[in-house]
């Protein structure tokens, strides 16, 4: 989290302290890469426990 408010502190210094429409665009795309790849990632591991447990009975 702290690694986070650093990056987004060098690109609040970077812009002079304003945020355009590139920034915010490229933030939240980011996030959403993020958490795309992390609901992707669970599915794939709940798929393998339930054909690993189906192979067990």
């Amino acid at each position: 989290m702290e690694k986070l408010l650093w990056v987004f502190q060098r690109i609040l210094d970077s812009n002079g302290g304003k945020m355009n429409g590139k920034v915010i665009i490229s933030l939240a795309v980011a996030a959403v890469v993020v958490v795309v790849g992390f609901i992707a990632f669970r599915l794939l591991m709940v798929e393998m426990v339930v054909n690993l447990s189906r192979g067990a009975h």
